[in-house]
């Protein structure tokens, strides 16, 4: 290719520009396959210069041989490529090999081409890191040293951005590395050999300190460098020469930082430590403005960490002292620690023994309480007289009070303790709340006051809580509300505070009309042992645990308990709870109401009173209209308007509608006590339309009321159970005489005592003659052995605290031996006097299958006897044989007790005799469909319908007093719950002879049903 070509239009050669200081010369490189274009490229460029530095031209024929110079000269500042050489795109290859295996992306590439078609340049510059493209055919002169200036100027900048970078990276490197000095001259040492890293090349570096308060006290070269090295700890005249002296000596007078061709002096004053730093820097060329930079801040950092060392090394000293201190304290805390942990050991043994105590104490006052309690329970089946039942009525109150107070004591002991566990069972407020208030009713109506309670019906029917507490707290305080009120009246209320997600805030409150209490003594009433003032004590009664119990209570059960109070006129505790929603469950076919279609007439004077019944009417379906008296109703009520019922309470002004001739109602139910609607006792004028009225006593259940107003309005279904309406205890009775013990042997459920007190041997052996069982009874649990080797027994009642062998090594003794094979699962019921979850929970760990704490009531016995010997009652033996040996001819005999009390639900019902026929056929149909459900399901293995259809038959059985049946059904229930398939048929059975003995007895009684 002919030089022509290359240079079209020649410009004169520049002119060669000297600099002062010699200087690193740019490096250029040649790679071209044609040696003309070499020499003509350093003839145009001869001469060359740029920022003082002249060019120096590298040549290679290949792009292999320009790899070996690259490799060897990483300070090629710009390339002159040829595209087409040993391949077509040899130069394209190389550019890459230059970008990606060297990563070099300094040197400026300017791509050389005489075949433009060869390498279009769109495709180069868009594929390939190359900064200008040229034609060889263009190329003059003037052109390539433009671009070549412009190649070096864009290298120029790059490289300062690269070196600035790999200065500030190399200065972090350097300030990480002193981080971890501690001492000082530790951290000069490597301060001044970081700093000669920095700086430019030169002879020598010196780091001097100076107190900046210190008046004419001289600098202390602290270290140095090159030939200052020697002068480390020596004074800055007599270390350094005169210049270097002199130089630093002016910086440090100022406070100015200088720059000079030989050396640079950098000033720092520290704020915090009143000292300042210099650092002497020399060097053989002035530092570039990037240099300086950087020097500058490195130097800032050195002198940072002085402030930092010199801080560690006063903390280093404190801290000896420090440990010089505590080593001195040590020893008396050590001293101390051992007189705390001998003060602990003690306490926890005082602890321990006061706990054993506590259950001992228990156990010893349990064992004669349960001969108390269960001989006057006895007592009162047998004849007595009015005054001796008088008597033994106040004698059992007064045990029942000694028995609160000892479960007051344990409750509180368990929870100061930290050992109060709560149950998470289905609970039913309804049925907490009025068992609660019926318990006190009587107390109530013997003062004359009038006891309200109130659920509200948005609460859900069933939750899951810890039923026993919430009763435990509500009946304390609406039990101190009766005792503290004399007159007026006591309401409680059942309200939700809050939903929140799956949990509901319950609110219970008692207001009453009482003496109540003054502000000052209101804020320690929930503590342990006080009352509102000691007079109470002797007036009332009481330990002065029952507010302070209720409060830990509630406060385990995610709630809190407080009182307002104004003296003299009363007082309202609330307390609330927070419990689980249970699961939803599928809605009944006919979710109808059961006052659906029922007109209903309320007249209630109270108006707090009037709202609770009207709340419960509306929510059952009724249609309402709610009045004061009866005037305010027949000025509400249209001219032809009439009413299925009168509700009316006690007191309640009714005149009016007795006055009206147009008979406003056709049925009446009366809420009070021993009254009705016309009596003068009521208040009111008599109503002559209306029929005798039906009783609804206080406190109100919400399904009596229903079941009352039904009765009245004559609407069918008033014998049916309410949802959430609360079930009846089942009373207890047997009817069967009592059968032998053989004959029980011989059936497998003869019961075996293990008791080796006295009194108590006795009390159960009544017991369980009065509920038609036959026992044999063993003094401790190695004579319960022997007598269990005899065979027949189908049920172990054990003490657990005995001599020679106790009631749970004797569990453990009988289920090993049945685990080796030796018989068939005996159950197990411990009857213990230690009353606490921990002992219930060893009993069922020793391999039992319930607990009774003493002292044991009838029903508690007889519903753990129906559990596991349901069918125990069905003997035949001749009558006459169930008196036994101990006196049990003074009970009365259990083939005398009728399947029904009539006379009970009769009376319930103020003689309502026509009601009670009414109510009792209803119940004959229910049950008998009842029955039928529950065998088709039995016969077609449906075990879930057979519990519904069971616990069916228990409710409705309980609520007209069929306790016979009411227990055949439950232990149907139980064994479901239990999942206990086997042996259920006679089970079965059994509850289709008792429905129909029921049955029999209603028709005996009524006329057939």
């Amino acid at each position: 290719m002919s030089d022509e070509f290359l240079f079209a239009e020649e410009e004169p050669p520049a002119e060669t520009v000297e600099t002062p200081d010699p200087a690193e010369p740019w490096l250029i490189l040649i790679v071209d396959d044609d040696p003309a274009i070499h020499a003509t490229t350093k003839m145009v460029l001869r001469g060359f210069a740029f920022e003082g530095r002249s060019a120096q031209f590298l040549s290679a024929s290949s792009a292999a041989e320009a790899r070996g110079l690259l490799r060897d000269n990483p300070a090629v500042a710009v390339i002159l490529l040829d595209v087409v050489m040993e391949s077509d795109d040899a130069g394209l290859r190389l550019v890459r090999y230059i970008r990606s295996d060297l990563n070099n992306r300094r040197v400026r590439i300017i791509l050389r081409t005489g075949q433009p078609g060869q390498a279009p340049e769109r495709d180069v510059i868009l594929s390939y890191d190359i900064n200008d493209y040229k034609s060889k055919t263009e190329l003059t002169a003037q052109k390539l040293f433009t671009s070549v200036v412009a190649a070096l100027r864009g290298y120029q900048d790059i490289t300062a951005i690269e070196d600035h970078r790999e200065g500030l990276e190399h200065i972090l490197e350097a300030s990480s590395t002193l981080l971890g000095k501690r001492t000082m001259a530790d951290f000069v040492r490597h301060a001044v050999a970081q700093i000669v890293g920095v700086c430019p090349p030169g002879d020598g570096v010196a780091l001097v300190s100076r107190l900046a308060d210190a008046g004419p006290v001289e600098p202390l070269v602290l270290g140095g460098a090159g030939r200052h090295a020697a002068a480390e700890g020596m004074a800055l005249s007599a270390a350094l020469p005169a210049e270097v002296v002199a130089a630093v000596s002016s910086a440090l007078a100022d406070g100015r930082s200088r720059y000079e061709r030989t050396h640079s002096v950098l000033v720092f004053r520290s704020a915090t430590r009143r000292h300042d730093t210099a650092v002497y820097l020399g060097h053989n060329r002035a530092p570039s403005d990037d240099e300086r930079r950087l020097l500058e801040v490195f130097c800032a950092k050195v002198a940072i960490g002085f402030d930092n060392v010199h801080l560690y090394e006063e903390l280093t000293e404190l801290n000896r002292s420090l440990e010089r201190q505590v080593a001195e304290r040590t020893c008396d805390l050590v001293a101390a620690r051992e007189a705390a942990e001998a003060a602990r050991c003690e306490a926890e043994a005082a602890n321990q023994a006061k706990s054993l105590f506590l259950a001992t104490m228990s156990h010893e006052i349990r064992t004669p309480m349960n001969g108390i309690q269960g001989m006057l329970e006895l007592l009162e089946h047998t004849g007595l007289t009015g005054d001796q039942r008088e008597l033994v009525g106040v004698v059992r109150e007064s045990a029942g009070a000694l028995l609160t107070i000892i479960n007051d004591i344990l409750d509180f002991s368990k929870i100061e303790a930290g050992r109060l566990d709560l149950e998470r069972v289905p609970v039913s407020l309804t049925g907490v709340v009025e068992g609660v208030a019926d318990t006190l009713a009587p107390g109530a109506r013997a003062k004359g006051l009038s006891l309200v309670t109130y659920i509200d019906p948005d609460l859900p029917a069933t939750v899951l809580g810890d039923p026993v507490r919430i009763r435990q707290i509500l009946f304390n305080i609406a039990g101190n509300a009766v005792k503290f009120t004399q007159s007026g009246k006591v309401t409680v209320r059942v309200e939700p505070a809050h939903f929140d997600g799956e949990r509901v805030m319950i609110k219970v409150a008692v207001s009453d009309t009482g003496i109540g209490i003054p502000a000052d003594v209101q804020a320690r009433l929930f503590q342990p042992f006080s009352q509102a003032e000691s007079s109470i004590t002797r007036r009332f009664g009481g330990t002065g645990l029952g507010l302070s119990i209720s409060r830990r209570l509630a406060e385990l059960m995610g709630g809190e308990i407080g009182v307002t109070s104004v003296p003299d006129v009363g007082s309202t505790f609330w307390f609330t709870v927070a419990v689980d929603l249970l699961a939803e469950t599928p809605e009944p076919a006919d979710p109808q109401a059961p006052l659906q279609g029922v007109t209903v007439l309320l007249l209630a004077a109270d108006a707090e009173e009037r709202g609770f019944l009207a709340r419960y009417l509306n929510s059952d379906g009724a249609q309402l209209v709610e009045a004061p008296d009866a005037a305010t109703a027949l000025d509400t009520l249209l001219p032809n308007a009439a009413c299925d019922v009168l509700v009316a309470t006690v007191g309640t002004d009714t005149a009016a509608l007795g006055a009206d001739p147009r008979g406003r109602v056709r049925g009446c139910v009366l809420i009070g006590p021993d009254a009705r609607i016309g009596d003068s006792s009521a208040g009111g004028a008599a109503v002559p339309t209306a029929p005798a009225a039906m009783v609804v006593p206080r406190p109100v259940r919400r399904g009596a009321l229903v079941r009352a107003v039904l009765a009245a309005a004559g609407r069918p279904g008033a014998g049916q159970a309410i949802p959430g309406e609360p079930e009846p205890a089942a009373p207890y009775a047997g009817r069967q005489r009592l059968p032998t013990v053989e004959e029980a042997r011989g059936r497998g459920s003869l019961i075996l005592v293990a008791e080796d007190h006295p009194t108590n041997r006795q009390v159960i052996r009544r017991q369980l003659t009065l509920l038609g069982h036959a026992m044999e009874i063993v003094e401790d649990g190695v004579q319960a052995l022997a007598r269990l080797r005899a065979g027949g027994f189908g049920l172990l009642l054990t003490d657990c605290q005995m001599p020679e062998m106790d009631g749970l090594e004797l569990a453990r003794t009988i289920r090993a031996a049945e685990t080796a094979g030796a018989g068939g699962r005996l159950p197990i019921v411990a009857i213990t006097a230690n009353a606490t979850e921990n002992e219930r929970q060893q009993c069922l760990a020793a391999g039992m299958d319930d607990a009774l704490a003493k002292p044991v009531s009838l029903a508690d016995l007889r519903r753990v006897l129906d559990r596991f010997l349901p069918d125990a009652g069905d003997g035949t033996a001749g009558a006459g044989a169930g008196a036994g040996a101990d006196g049990g001819r003074d009970l009365l005999p259990p083939a005398q007790l009728p399947p029904l009390d009539l006379s009970g639900l009769t009376s319930l019902f103020e003689g309502d005799a026509d009601f009670v026929r009414h109510l009792l056929g209803e119940f004959v149909t229910s049950n008998r469909a009842s029955n039928q459900w529950l065998n088709d399901a039995f016969a077609s293995a449906r075990w879930d319908e057979v519990r519904q259809a069971a616990h069916k038959l228990v409710g409705s059985s309980r609520t007209v007093g069929a306790r016979d049946l009411a227990a055949a059904a439950e232990a149907v229930e139980l064994a479901m719950i239990d999942q206990q398939h086997d042996g259920i048929a006679p089970m079965v059975a059994r509850v289709a002879a008792e429905l129909d003995r029921v049955v029999d007895h209603i028709a005996a009684q009524t006329g057939p049903a």
